[in-house]
């Protein structure tokens, strides 16, 4: 994958990642929620994993599309241009399903340390919060 485009991919999977099938309640259960364009949320996922420091970068790129289009929630915007760049870098083509809802304040972000940090984490995060990271209508 190119660069920008892994941004984009990195930017989706930390709004979604936080995900957990096992707390019921919203937003406290996490997900794609907009949540990354919080400062808080930036400053910790910066500080854990300074691999995904582009995020910054990627968010303000998307930016003026939220600014032009200001129905749009970030948590679709950052699941489309997740899905976009995937497909745009020769991956799969991810139906995408939209009403996604943002959180409104800091507050209601995940707590600190629920995005793992390192691939097989991931995976075994993904399985052990029921398989299913939002990025559009397909199971991981």
């Amino acid at each position: 994958m190119r660069p920008f485009p892994l941004k984009q991919v990195r930017l989706g999977w930390h709004d979604a990642g936080t995900y957990n099938k096992n707390i019921e309640e919203w937003p406290l259960r996490g997900g794609a929620n907009g949540n990354l364009r919080f400062e808080i949320e930036l400053k910790q996922t910066l500080s854990s994993q300074s691999s995904f420091s582009g995020l910054v970068n990627a968010l303000k790129l998307l930016q003026p599309i939220k600014d032009k289009y200001s129905g749009v929630t970030y948590a679709d915007l950052f699941q489309l241009a997740s899905a976009t760049a995937m497909e745009e870098a020769g991956g799969p083509k991810f139906p995408m399903k939209y009403g996604r809802v943002d959180v409104s304040e800091p507050e209601q972000c995940p707590e600190e340390g629920r995005l793992p940090a390192d691939s097989l984490a991931r995976e075994a995060h993904l399985v052990k919060s029921g398989g299913e990271v939002d990025f559009g209508a397909t199971p991981w």
